[in-house]
């Protein structure tokens, strides 16, 4: 029987075959299971490279376990919490699940919105009783998962990645927005792009502050090549969580590891874990220079303020423009820094934090304010014409004339 993803009558010419429920279920399996066995092939080479146990049981309990983990799952090993965990699996995930999803859009034809819902539905549903499955009864001993965290983490997830894989074929963005007003679109581009390149500042601190402590980075990778592998491995894993705190660093929140807690304004010294990445956190006094950080949310503001003018010709509109723009920025940067941090043991190192509502409201203001000056600010006019007309061009309204051979000559009734 086939499956009634939208209401509409498929177009004679030839729309595609509708997916059945048979169709979906086994496109959904296909991705969790394909998944999972990317997990256990990056846990089988990291395992060989670095001389460990690497029997087939052995990887696959430990593949497990990294899938739950890219599904952003809360862990316990040894009764000890888990969860901050690593951005770059789950990133990988979430573009793999997308990618598989659009793969599933275009094989069938599918194009409506409630198709989207019913595809996304479904590949959330098997990857959430997948979840648990793997949490109960294939994860080492020592390992553990509440399944009703698992099953919401796993299903939302792959449901989020399914939905912005079929965002494009399925027009979901114009669907959302036919009925919202006309400035909201372009505010919620503007705030897309603004929260892009407080991210792309957020990177460029960490990568500077981990170039200025290369010597401490290099002495927590260690000088045995098996750990050093697996380090920096783990980095790479946590750049993502890395970038996020650097944002909230440059908007002025800052982060904290345990009893340490780092912000431009004030730093508390305190023990953080043997990470290289982690090395580029300061742990001696305020410079003096760190507050010039704080500038750097307001020109975004600005930067964003200025999309935001392009986008509407009167006043009022740029407001309500900027303010869904601010808005984006200020929910994304609560999701991110919420997503970035979590429990770590039950020790020194607990917890790691990204204070996402401080965060929220410092990127809403710095966004208002830089955008409003950006949009109250007088700007030249556009397309503003020389005031004297240069003699060596023609006239406007004069065509071009080839020039009278007799001009030049004047006629003998004249000489005379």
């Amino acid at each position: 029987m086939s499956l009634p993803l939208s209401s509409r009558s498929r177009d004679p010419a030839g729309e595609g075959t509708r997916p059945s429920w048979g169709a979906m279920i086994g496109a959904a399996c296909r991705l969790a299971a394909v998944s999972y066995l990317a997990a256990v092939v990056a846990i089988a080479m990291l395992a060989a490279a670095a001389g460990a146990d690497s029997s087939v049981a052995g990887v696959a309990r430990a593949g497990a376990v990294g899938w739950l983990a890219a599904h952003h799952v809360p862990l316990a090993i040894d009764g000890a919490p888990l969860g901050v965990l690593p951005l770059l699996p789950t990133l990988l995930l979430g573009a793999l699940v997308a990618r598989g999803a659009a793969g599933v859009a275009a094989r069938t034809g599918i194009h409506q919105p409630a198709d989207a819902g019913w595809v996304a539905g479904v590949v959330a549903g098997i990857h959430g009783a997948l979840g648990v499955v793997l949490a109960l009864a294939a994860t080492p001993a020592t390992v553990t998962a509440d399944p009703g965290q698992t099953a919401l983490g796993c299903a939302l997830v792959a449901g989020v990645a399914a939905g912005l894989g079929l965002a494009r074929p399925c027009g979901l963005l114009p669907a959302a927005l036919r009925r919202a007003p006309g400035w909201v679109r372009p505010g919620l581009m503007a705030g897309l792009w603004g929260l892009t390149v407080l991210l792309t500042a957020g990177l460029a601190t960490v990568l500077m502050a981990l170039v200025a402590s290369a010597p401490e980075v290099a002495r927590m990778a260690g000088s045995d090549a098996g750990s050093a592998l697996g380090l920096t491995v783990l980095s790479l894993g946590y750049l993502p969580n890395a970038v996020i705190a650097g944002l909230s660093w440059l908007a002025g929140p800052g982060l904290s590891v345990g009893a340490l807690s780092v912000s431009a304004l004030a730093v508390h010294a305190g023990p953080v874990p043997a990470v290289p990445l982690l090395a580029a956190l300061p742990q001696g006094p305020v410079q003096p220079w760190w507050g010039v950080v704080l500038v750097v949310p307001v020109l975004v503001g600005a930067a964003v303020g200025r999309r935001c003018a392009a986008a509407e010709p009167d006043l009022p509109q740029r407001l309500r423009v900027l303010g869904v723009a601010a808005g984006v920025l200020a929910l994304g940067s609560a999701v991110l820094g919420a997503l970035a941090g979590g429990r770590l043991g039950a020790a020194a190192f607990d917890p790691v934090e990204v204070p996402f509502g401080t965060l929220a409201v410092a990127v809403l203001a710095a966004t208002l304010l830089g955008g409003c000056a950006a949009i109250l600010l007088p700007s030249p006019p556009a397309g503003t014409e020389p005031s004297t007309p240069d003699v060596n061009e023609p006239a406007p309204d004069q065509p071009d004339r080839e020039p009278d051979p007799g001009a030049g000559n004047p006629a003998p009734a004249e000489l005379s």
